[in-house]
């Protein structure tokens, strides 16, 4: 369970590495959004789906119907069915199920949920770039001023669709992480855990020997061979990362730093013990200043703006519409 962009890729992609453990080898948005009532394209009004939608015999076919759907999707690492007898443990990633834990909850009795957090300065700015980069598009008939909806719909989703974009970014952010928080203090202590990404970037060893004790399995030789080294980049990975790259955003994440700061204190306390807590200090002033690069990028009118509609927000982040800035330079 993590917001988008927290590194969540990463994670499962090592995970995935276990010889006890399977899944559908990606986010499973088709398998489970194949169903109206969990489609807020259909019935559904947003990402966010409760354990009332499995009660009564709709329900029931309903739960029945996805188990089979994730079931007849199950690979090992080597791309295996599972046996056909016994029972398998599933190994799930979409980080639109921050929005649905009681309804994981009540379809999969016996789930272990584990909460990936990561610097709020580092994941918003990256929610932004996956916004820009037009790759993270979930909702292409939501048009907003931001282009077609990226990520996650949260609820009250209908609100932001005129808002900077570094007010969605947070605005997914801050729900991703508050109905984690509220729906995982329903779920019993021993079924549920919290990581840092540093954790993982600093030691995956250590990160896969932790949950793998979490989740009762053993880790088999080939697992941690694959740990010795530094992972790779994940599939989804934008730009390689570098220190501080936040900082070209520092201007817009100095704006919505006051809305996010009080979620970040209740992120830390709600930490296991031992793991690395968020940095809860705002972006200093020196980060408002762009790097050399985004300087370039904002006096270069044939950059990588991508298709930005006329009155969208600027891609350079001047905070001016594109018809008033780079658009009027082309």
């Amino acid at each position: 369970m993590a917001a988008p962009r927290s590194c969540s890729t990463l994670l499962f992609e090592a995970m995935s590495r276990s010889a006890h453990l399977w899944s559908i080898g990606d986010e499973s948005h088709q398998i489970i959004e194949q169903f109206s009532p969990l489609n807020p394209l259909a019935e559904a009004d947003s990402n966010r789906v409760t354990a009332e939608v499995l009660e009564g015999e709709m329900g029931g076919e309903l739960g029945r119907s996805l188990r089979r759907a994730f079931t007849l999707n199950l690979r090992d690492r080597n791309g295996a069915r599972p046996p056909a007898e016994g029972t398998v443990r599933l190994l799930e990633k979409t980080p639109k199920n921050a929005l649905r834990i009681p309804f994981l909850a009540a379809l999969y009795p016996d789930a272990l949920f584990i909460h990936l957090v990561r610097d709020p300065k580092e994941n918003i700015a990256s929610m932004i770039d996956a916004w820009r980069s037009r790759r993270f598009v979930t909702y292409p008939s939501i048009g907003t001023a931001n282009g077609p909806w990226s990520l996650l719909l949260p609820p009250g989703w209908r609100d932001r669709l005129e808002a900077p974009l570094e007010e969605v970014a947070a605005f997914q952010w801050q729900a991703a992480n508050q109905h984690i928080l509220d729906d995982l203090a329903a779920i019993p202590r021993e079924r549920r855990c919290t990581l840092n990404a540093s954790e993982l970037l600093a030691d995956p060893r250590a990160v896969a020997e932790r949950l793998c004790r979490f989740i009762d399995i053993p880790m088999d030789e080939e697992f941690a061979s694959g740990l010795m080294q530094p992972l790779p980049l994940s599939m989804y990975t934008l730009h390689a990362p570098r220190p501080d790259k936040w900082r070209r955003h520092g201007g817009a994440l100095q704006r919505v730093w006051p809305r996010i700061a009080p979620l970040i204190d209740r992120l830390n306390a709600s930490l296991d013990a031992g793991t690395p807590a968020l940095d809860a200090a705002g972006p200093p002033p020196d980060a408002v200043v762009a790097s050399p690069d985004e300087a370039e990028r904002h006096h270069d009118p044939h950059s990588e703006m991508g298709d930005v509609g006329r009155n969208s927000p600027c891609p350079c982040g001047s905070g001016r519409r594109f018809k008033a800035c780079h658009g009027r330079l082309t």
